[in-house]
């Protein structure tokens, strides 16, 4: 049986396996210059297993050990922050095939799609055993008291289902609110969650709230900004912490900098017209040139997760897109960015939709803000369709 006919016939557990969790990272050093120990589960029949890691640029080597079960095991120096390595399978049922963070691929591969041992541990401690409970605040639970719909919302019924995919799905609005969320604290902990993610909670022109008009206050819709503070404070009081959605990739087009006329904050193309999101004109792209959006970014970040509000961090919305679009790329300038702004014990949870070995880099999302992969190619299509647009 070849290394393709593996990938393409055999079920996850019948496929030789590695991912980063302690079952199969065994050993980390807690400084430069010590060694990893790291393990491969392989259920097949194979000859060889080599543990390949890169080491200040250049390629490595060692032969894995075989244990009980179809478990291997390497050990290899750590000599810099971000070290990648692949296993290279050989003989028997494999036949030749490497494994990395991609998964068995029967040829030699670059490095791009390796594992990745970081030395940055990064982010609070609280984060590594989190339950981290999701929550639409439009859809979860009302109090009633979020007044008349707007202009924009198509009214829905509270034991209404919702439409799903159409031309209303943006703008169905069903009323629910902070305090709903507040008031149903007993369920989130009796589930055993310790952390809220909240989606967007700004204004905007839509419940999905990722078109914003503003992030200087808390949508009126959903209680303003004291039911955000009463939900920290009651939350915090049972030990669960509140996260919530930071867009940095865009604005609606209905926000006070677009409408203010704020040109340097945005970015257009060379016909004078400005760029959006997935070519969504109601989601115009931020433009990460500018130190002053930068500046408003953070500004932002810092002022909802201090007193009285008291956010313990934020989910960054499609992370891997901000500051890219054409010819321009500091996507690697998002994190460190927004870090700045974080208090020690804030948590940064960067959204990638796609493969994220590509965006792990010194300095760029690999290290104190964790990564989610949030959607796959059809989750992303849910998602764009959710927001008024259409992929290609």
């Amino acid at each position: 049986m070849s290394a393709t006919e593996l990938d393409l016939s055999a079920s996850l557990l019948d496929r030789p396996h590695h991912d980063g969790s302690d079952l199969y990272v065994v050993e980390r050093p807690e400084e430069l210059g010590g060694e990893a120990v790291v393990r491969i589960r392989v259920p097949q029949e194979v000859e060889s297993v080599v543990l390949r890691w890169v080491e200040d640029g250049e390629a490595r080597g060692v032969k894995a050990s075989e244990e009980e079960g179809g478990w291997w095991r390497a050990r290899f120096p750590v000599p810099n922050p971000n070290v990648r390595y692949r296993w290279l399978l050989s003989g028997g049922e494999v036949g030749y095939a490497w494994l990395n963070g991609f998964g068995l691929v029967p040829h030699d591969v670059p490095d791009a799609d390796d594992f990745v041992l970081s030395l940055d541990r990064g982010g609070p401690a609280w984060h590594l055993d989190s339950v981290v409970y999701e929550i639409f605040p439009d859809r979860f639970a009302t109090t009633g008291g979020g007044g008349a719909p707007p202009e924009w919302a198509v009214p829905r019924a509270w034991d209404e289902l919702p439409e799903g995919r159409g031309p209303d799905t943006p703008y169905e609005w069903f009323g629910g609110d902070l305090g709903g969320v507040e008031a149903h604290l007993d369920h989130i902990e009796s589930l055993g969650a310790n952390v809220i993610y909240l989606t967007p909670v700004f204004p905007a022109g839509s419940t999905h709230r990722y078109d914003s008009t503003t992030f200087e206050r808390v949508d009126p819709l959903l209680g303003g900004d004291e039911a955000l503070a009463s939900l920290t404070r009651a939350a915090h009081a049972r030990g669960i912490r509140v996260i919530s959605d930071l867009t940095t990739n865009h604005t609606g087009d209905k926000h006070e900098w677009f409408v203010g006329g704020e040109r340097d904050l945005y970015l257009f193309d060379a016909q004078g017209d400005y760029e959006a999101w997935w070519g969504i004109k109601s989601l115009p792209k931020l433009n990460w040139l500018s130190p002053e959006l930068r500046r408003r970014l953070q500004a932002i970040a810092r002022k909802w997760l201090q007193p009285p509000y008291g956010l313990d961090g934020w989910r960054v919305d499609v992370a891997n897109m901000s500051g890219r679009t054409g010819g321009t790329d500091v996507n690697a300038d998002v994190a460190p960015t927004l870090r700045e702004a974080l208090e020690p014990e804030s948590l940064l949870v960067a959204e990638n939709s796609r493969r994220r070995r590509q965006h792990e880099r010194p300095n760029g999302c690999d290290g104190r803000e964790r990564r989610c992969r949030a959607d796959s190619p059809r989750g992303a299509r849910a998602r764009v369709a959710a927001r008024g647009g259409e992929l290609p």
